[in-house]
C-alpha cells in the first residue's frame, strides 16, 4: 500500500532519572526526531545495600513490568505515527481520509497491547483501506507464535505455557490448550509450505528414520505410531520431521521433499539408518532410497542384549552342549565388544564360531507357546 505524507522514523531511547543516591530511579521513554515527546515508564526502587547479591540489578518481576510497559508505550506511538499516514486508494484517484477508529488487540511476546487504529476511505470511488497488510483475524505477532512453537516442540503444552508465563510478562494465549491450538496451526502451515530448493547440491546425505508408539489420549485408542526422520550433509545442512501413522501424512512424500531441501539428486549417495523394521525400510525404499539402511549402534546393542538373554536359557544336558554354550556366550560378549570399537570385519568371524556349534542344540523340543530354544539364535543372528 503506497502512502502520502508520510513521517520519517523516529528513535525512541530510555533514560534514568535519578531521585536520592542509589536508591530510586525513574525509567523515561524518549521519542526523539519530533516534538521530544517524554513518557513516564516506570519507578524503580531497589535497595542501596549490596551487602545482599540478591539487592543486585532488577528482579524478574521488575524486569516483565518494565517490558510491558516500554512495549505499550512504543505500540501506542507507532500507532500514533500509522494514523497520521494517508494512503492512496487503489483507484489512484485520490488520496483517503479517515474513516473512522477501531481497536485491535493483538498479543506480544512482552504483554498484549490494544491498538487504536483508523479505516480509511477514498472520497472519489469510496473504497476502503485499512492502511495495514496484517492476515485476516491477526491476534498475535510472529515471535510470538515463533517461540510457542520452539517450546511445544521441545516440553510439553503444560510446561510450555508455565514457562512462557514465568519468563515473560505474556497475559494471553499461556493455557495449554491454546499453545496446542498455535502449535498445531504452524505445524500444519510448514507442513502446506513448498520444499525449499538447497542452493547446492549435496553429494551424500544421511538419513535417519526411526519410529514409537505414544500412549493415545483417545477413547477407544491405546496407542499412535509417531514416525520422526532426520537429513544431515557433509557441509552441515540438516532437515527434520515427524509424522503420525495412519493419520493421512505421506511419510514417503516428506521424506522426499526433505531430501530435496538438503541438496539431494539423482546423483547423490544416500546412507540410510533404521531400527531395521520391514516398515521403516518398504517407506525408505518408496521414497527412492534404494541402498539397504544400516542398523545403528543403539538398536545393534538391543539385538546384542536379547541374543544374550536366548543364549543364558539354553539347554546343557551333556558336556558337548555345555562347550558349546560357554562358547556362544563367550562369542557373543566379543561381537558386542567388536563392533563397539568399529571392528566390524572381526564380528564376522564371531558370528561363524557361533554357527559353527549350533548343531548341537538342534533336535530341542518345541512348545506351542514358543519356539525351541535352538531356534531363537538363529533367529536373532539372521535379523
Amino acid at each position: 500500500m503506497q502512502t502520502a505524507g508520510a513521517s520519517a522514523c523516529r528513535t525512541c531511547s530510555l533514560r534514568f532519572l535519578g531521585r536520592g543516591w542509589g536508591v530510586e530511579r525513574i525509567l523515561q521513554l524518549v521519542v526523539a526526531g519530533g516534538e521530544g515527546h517524554c513518557v513516564d515508564i516506570m519507578e524503580i526502587s531497589r535497595p542501596n545495600e549490596l551487602g545482599d547479591i540478591a539487592n543486585l540489578g532488577l528482579i524478574l518481576p521488575e524486569a516483565k513490568q518494565l517490558l510491558a510497559r516500554v512495549q505499550r508505550e512504543l505500540s501506542t506511538a507507532q500507532a500514533r505515527e500509522h494514523a497520521v499516514r494517508r494512503p492512496v486508494c487503489s483507484c489512484h484517484d485520490g488520496v483517503c481520509g479517515v474513516k473512522d477508529y477501531r481497536d485491535h488487540a493483538v498479543a506480544t511476546l512482552f504483554g498484549q497491547v490494544t491498538l487504536r487504529l483508523p479505516r480509511f476511505r477514498c472520497a472519489a470511488c469510496g473504497h476502503i483501506e485499512t492502511g495495514i497488510n496484517w492476515a485476516s483475524h491477526c491476534r498475535s505477532t510472529p515471535e510470538l507464535d515463533r517461540i510457542r512453537a520452539h517450546l511445544s516442540a521441545l516440553m510439553t503444552y503444560r510446561v510450555g505455557a508455565d514457562l512462557l508465563e514465568h519468563m515473560f510478562p505474556v497475559d494471553a494465549g499461556v493455557d495449554p490448550r491454546t499453545l496446542r491450538r498455535h502449535t498445531l496451526k504452524a505445524g500444519a502451515a510448514l507442513a502446506d509450505r513448498a520444499a525449499i530448493t538447497s542452493p547446492a547440491a549435496a553429494p551424500e546425505i544421511t538419513v535417519t528414520v526411526d519410529s514409537t508408539f505414544i500412549k493415545s489420549r483417545v477413547d477407544g485408542e491405546r496407542r499412535f505410531e509417531v514416525r520422526v526422520g532426520n537429513f544431515e550433509t557433509e557441509a552441515g545442512g540438516r532437515q527434520v520431521f515427524g509424522s503420525v501413522a495412519k493419520a493421512g501424512t505421506g511419510i514417503e512424500g516428506l521424506i522426499r521433499k526433505h531430501l530435496d531441501a538438503v541438496g539431494g539428486t539423482s546423483d547423490t549417495a544416500l546412507t540410510a539408518f533404521t531400527d531395521g523394521s520391514p516398515g521403516l525400510r518398504g517407506i525408505l525404499s518408496d521414497a527412492g532410497v534404494l541402498e539397504p539402511p544400516i542398523l545403528d549402534w543403539f538398536h545393534i546393542a538391543l539385538r546384542l542384549q536379547h541374543l544374550k538373554q536366548i543364549d543364558n536359557g539354553l539347554a546343557t544336558g551333556d558336556p558337548a552342549r555345555a562347550a558349546a554354550k560357554a562358547l556362544i556366550v563367550t562369542e557373543v560378549e566379543r561381537l558386542h565388544w567388536r563392533i563397539w570399537n568399529g571392528k566390524a570385519k572381526n564380528a564376522t568371524k564371531s558370528i561363524d564360531r557361533i554357527c559353527a556349534v549350533m548343531h548341537h542344540f538342534r533336535g530341542e523340543p518345541d512348545n506351542r507357546k514358543s519356539s525351541a530354544p535352538s531356534r531363537k539364535p538363529w533367529t536373532a543372528l539372521g535379523r
